[in-house]
């Protein structure tokens, strides 16, 4: 035994308001409500977590995550010894099904406190040292003008990989692509994220037509639940297939592999609940040799520095794709991550390198009411 458990559970929900309206082919964002976690240890050594939940991807809101938090995950977490957090995990897991930004907002304050507790960054806690990762950013789901000005944005900032949402009529989706590269040509890297919005016949026509442009992959072409269909595009494209929303769970990440759906897995925390899961789905990715993304939903920099720690301790995860705190107009959180162009350096210090402005952090919650 330990000695040593955890005492407290806070919960700070909150809303911000985005930079612009954030389009996928699933849904169009123009705010961020989530919910922010501070768990405080026996030994008074405190940790941050983050909810961010999305009903179209998680299948939770911010108040159903804060229901949870509060009235089933609080309850089986006080009072346990932190050192069998793997125990009180499963526990939660196996009472409360689905639900994986709660899960993953306390699994998340767990982990920086005790990384802090033994005084290391979080990624050298999990054990490898890596503190800067290359990710890419994002341009929405927008017409061609605004598509080419956001990418000739980025590019001119230093971004080197950008990630562009297709999953609209699949021509004019080419047509984004093809006038990116023609306006800013080839000196960069491009991955594109269809977020489900394509029939499996568009899915094969839009890559065969996209493979003109250097893509590097395209994630999740068609519904989450077909993963014969997914199969399928992937054996008639030459982009590789990244499975995304098709994977939450080690179990998931099983059924991928066997039927040989995709190519590629993306983990993020918020699908997962957290670490300890998103570290079995990359075991199981590499055990087949299947290399991995960590991705993130729109969150501040304690979500995206839990992300940015957890993508670095992995060596099958080859991609980053964690920079949606840079979507926010304010973010209550100091540290954590340093993003310049593609580069996300993680900031030193132990845990996840971060403090939350009490201040701006009440300004957002009174927001959220």
């Amino acid at each position: 035994m330990s000695g040593i458990h955890i005492e407290k559970l806070e919960t700070y929900p909150f809303k911000i308001p985005l930079v612009r309206p954030f389009r996928i082919a699933l849904e169009t964002q123009t705010d961020y409500e989530g919910v922010l976690v501070r768990v405080e240890l026996s030994d008074g050594t405190d940790g941050w977590g983050e909810a961010a939940p999305d009903l179209a991807i998680t299948g939770d809101t911010w108040r159903t995550a804060l229901t949870i938090l509060e009235n089933e995950i609080r309850p089986r977490a006080i009072g346990r010894d932190v050192f069998r957090f793997q125990d009180v995990w499963q526990e939660i897991d196996r009472a409360i099904l689905g639900n994986p930004s709660a899960k993953a907002a306390l699994d998340i304050a767990v982990h920086d406190a005790l990384s802090k507790h033994v005084g290391l960054p979080l990624n050298r806690f999990l054990g490898r040292g890596v503190d800067q990762l290359e990710t890419t950013q994002t341009v929405g789901l927008e017409d061609l003008k605004e598509t080419v000005r956001e990418a000739k944005a980025l590019r001119d900032s230093g971004v080197t990989r950008i990630k562009f949402k297709i999953g609209g009529e699949p021509r004019d989706d080419v047509e984004r692509i093809r006038a990116v590269r023609d306006e800013l040509g080839d000196d960069f890297q491009i991955t594109v994220d269809a977020n489900q919005g394509y029939s499996i016949r568009q899915a094969i026509y839009a890559l065969k037509e996209l493979d003109k442009f250097e893509i590097d992959f395209c994630e999740q072409p068609v519904h989450y639940r077909d993963l014969e269909g997914l199969a399928e595009v992937r054996r008639n494209s030459t982009i590789p297939i990244m499975a995304d929303k098709c994977v939450h769970s080690p179990r998931d990440a099983l059924e991928v592999v066997k039927r040989r759906a995709a190519d590629m897995i993306n983990i993020k925390l918020m699908k997962s609940g957290g670490i300890l899961a998103a570290r079995r789905i990359a075991a199981i990715a590499e055990s087949a040799d299947m290399p991995c993304m960590v991705g993130c939903m729109i969150e501040t920099k304690v979500g995206i520095a839990a992300g940015c720690h957890f993508a670095a301790s992995e060596r099958i995860v080859k991609f980053a794709d964690l920079d949606s705190h840079t979507t926010l107009t304010v973010d209550p959180v100091k540290g954590g991550v340093d993003l310049k162009g593609s580069s996300e350096r993680l900031m030193e210090g132990a845990g996840l390198g971060l403090s939350v402005d009490n201040a701006a952090l009440q300004i957002l919650m009174s927001r959220s009411r």
